[in-house]
This record gives structure tokens, C-alpha cells and sequence, in this order.
């Protein structure tokens, strides 16, 4: 074997040493160095998205009677929708369209015309006039709700009405097959809030409902709150629509007045009532607002100025709250049409509503 040679030698030794001095370095840890880490960087927390109450608008008519000479001047036009025509975009335009129905819609019996009548049966081709106004609910809790015209027909002029208003998608409230269902609300759901409305008379007992026979619900202050606790239970809003008072009159009775007042005490949102045949007052009573009465709206009534007036109701409800209430006048032409008043006239009806509602108000 060949020896090494000695400057390599050399040279491997100094290369030893170095790696040596190296490993005995290497052997001390660098000192640890702890970061600290950044502050954390403020942000705002989310804002809350503000809900939205959705906006309902229910309107309210007065007396419908689509009997007598609205009956004789229909049936020579031969269309039921004519007397709605000139207001179908304000009836129509409403969420719920609401009605005082005092008579009869049925083939049950014949319908007298125009003649001095107090027997205020239609035919039930009338109906097709409420579908097309877009009634949504009809009261029939009135004093003509059996009538049958020429020749008596018992109970079946009242039963037909029901059904044919139902067929054509419209809800009666305020009569039954016993006092129990002519009691019982019926429930108008609209942008997610649901509205009951409760139906009562107060003119015709002889057509009043019992335990056993059918007929209307009963005006009865002992009663309405056990109606409405009953009503809230199904729905948010609870309106009562009673059928009261003394005829052409504009200032309510006091019996109109405790009752309205039995209602609001029970928690009823409104009370809008009707049978008076003119424009009555209204008031607010805590959160319940009140109208009397709405005077006619389709009748014949044409012997003097104040039945031939009437006015629609718009209250406006945000929510579940009434937030707003504007009437508009309508006048009644050829004893079958509702139009809206002239200024002068839509004027002096509004002066009448606010003088009797500044009347209760009197000491």
C-alpha cells in the first residue's frame, strides 16, 4: 500500500480540528426568540336587517240590497256586475273587500221588483255582481236575511244565499244552521297576517239563531267577548261588524255606543256597522277605532238625499296595527249605482260624519 502523503496529512488534521470546533459550537442552542403576535383588528358587528310589517288595506261598504227596484233596473240591463261598475278598481284594488249584505240571493222564492216592499229578496244571479266588486267577506247578520218575496220559502232563502256566496269565493259571517256556527268568525288571511271578522244583528230577533234552529247571531254585549277571545285564538286581527241602530239617524244610540264599547274592552281591532241607511259617526276607542255606520251603498232609496249617500271605508293596517282610516263619498244614481260624489257633495256627506262625531264628544 502506498503511504500518504505527509502535506495531506497535515491538511486532514487541520480539517479535523475545524469540524471538531464546529460540533462543540453547534452543541449551544441560539436563545429562543418568542414573537409576539399582532393586536387583533377591530371590526363593527353586523347591523341588524329592520323587518319589514307588511302593509293590508281593507275596505268596508255599506248596505247592499239587491232587491226591490236595484232588482227591476238590473234585470232590464241584464248584468249584475252594472252597479259595480264605475268603483271596481277601488273595490277591487282593496286586499279585503268587505260588505253589509240585508237580503236575500237565492231561487228560494221570486223576487216582488219595484214596488213599496219591505221584502228584500234578490235573485241569486246577484251574486255574480259581488264576485265581480271583489267582495272577499259579506255580513249576513241582517233583519232581511229569510226574506223569500212573492210567497214564504222558511229557511231556504237564507241557506241559498250562504252557498251561493260561498260558490262564488265569498265568506259569510254572522248567520248559521244553529247560534254556535252563526257566531263563529270566519278568518281572511293577507300577507301573512290573518284577519277574523265576527258578524251580529240587532234589528230582527224573529230571525235571531238558537241552539237548535238556524238564523243570525245575536247583537248581545254579554257575549261578544267570549266571540272575540274565541276569534284571537285563529287569527291577529279581530273586526265586528254589527247591525244596529235606529234608521236615518246620524248619530248613534247609546246602545250602538256600549256595544262598541263591550267590543273594544274585549279586544276587538275595529267595528264597523251598518243598517242606519245614512252616514253615521265614528270614534276611537282606546285602539279600537269605530264607524256607525256607512249609509247605503247599493239600494233604492231615492226619496231623499241622505239615502241615496253613503261612503266606503279604507283603513290601513301595518301589521297587525290599524295605522291609517280615509272614507270615500258615494253617491247612488238611478236607484241601483254607487259613483263617487261630486266635491260638493262628497263634502257636505264628510261634514255630516264629523259633526256627529264632534256630537260625541260633547259634554
Amino acid at each position: 500500500m502506498a503511504r500518504p502523503h505527509p502535506a495531506a496529512t497535515v491538511a486532514a488534521a487541520i480539517a479535523l480540528a475545524l469540524f471538531a470546533a464546529a460540533c462543540a459550537g453547534a452543541s449551544e442552542a441560539p436563545p429562543l426568540v418568542t414573537a409576539t403576535p399582532p393586536a387583533p383588528t377591530a371590526t363593527s358587528a353586523p347591523s341588524p336587517v329592520p323587518t319589514v310589517e307588511p302593509v293590508t288595506h281593507l275596505l268596508f261598504t255599506g248596505d247592499l240590497i239587491p232587491a226591490r227596484c236595484v232588482y227591476a233596473k238590473v234585470r232590464a240591463i241584464g248584468d249584475w256586475t252594472a252597479p259595480f261598475q264605475p268603483l271596481h278598481g277601488i273595490l277591487t284594488a282593496a286586499d279585503i273587500t268587505v260588505g253589509s249584505l240585508d237580503a236575500t240571493l237565492s231561487d228560494a222564492g221570486t223576487p216582488i221588483g219595484c214596488t213599496p216592499t219591505f221584502n228584500l229578496a234578490g235573485p241569486a244571479a246577484a251574486v255574480a255582481g259581488l264576485k265581480y266588486a271583489g267582495y272577499d267577506v259579506i255580513s249576513h247578520a241582517a233583519n232581511h236575511i229569510k226574506d223569500c218575496g212573492v210567497a214564504a220559502c222558511g229557511d231556504n232563502a237564507r241557506f241559498q244565499t250562504d252557498i251561493n256566496l260561498i260558490a262564488a269565493g265569498i265568506q259569510p259571517v254572522g248567520d248559521g244552521a244553529d247560534l254556535a256556527a252563526a257566531r263563529r268568525a270566519v278568518v281572511v288571511e293577507r300577507n301573512g297576517v290573518r284577519f277574523a271578522f265576527l258578524a251580529y244583528d240587532d234589528i230582527a230577533p224573529w230571525y235571531h239563531a238558537t241552539a237548535g234552529s238556524p238564523g243570525s247571531a245575536p247583537m248581545d254585549p254579554a257575549t261578544v267577548g267570549e266571540d272575540i277571545a274565541a276569534a284571537r285564538k285563529l287569527a291577529d286581527v279581530v273586526i265586528v261588524l254589527p247591525h244596529w241602530g235606529v234608521e236615518y239617524t246620524a248619530s248613534p244610540s247609546a246602545r250602538q255606543r256600549a256595544f262598541a264599547r263591550a267590543s273594544a274592552a274585549a279586544g276587538a281591532d275595529l267595528v264597523i256597522g251598518n243598517h242606519p241607511h245614512w252616514v253615521q259617526a265614528h270614534e276611537q276607542i282606546g285602539r279600537t277605532f269605530v264607524a256607525y255606520a256607512l249609509g247605503n251603498f247599493v239600494f233604492d232609496q231615492s226619496w231623499s238625499l241622505e239615502t241615496q249617500q253613503g261612503a266606503l271605508l279604507d283603513v290601513t293596517f301595518t301589521g297587525t296595527r290599524v295605522t291609517a282610516t280615509g272614507y270615500t263619498p258615494v253617491h247612488i244614481y238611478d236607484q241601483y249605482q254607487p259613483r263617487l260624489a261630486p266635491p260638493d257633495e262628497a263634502a257636505a256627506i264628510m261634514r255630516r260624519i264629523d259633526d256627529a262625531t264632534a256630537a260625541l264628544a260633547a259634554p
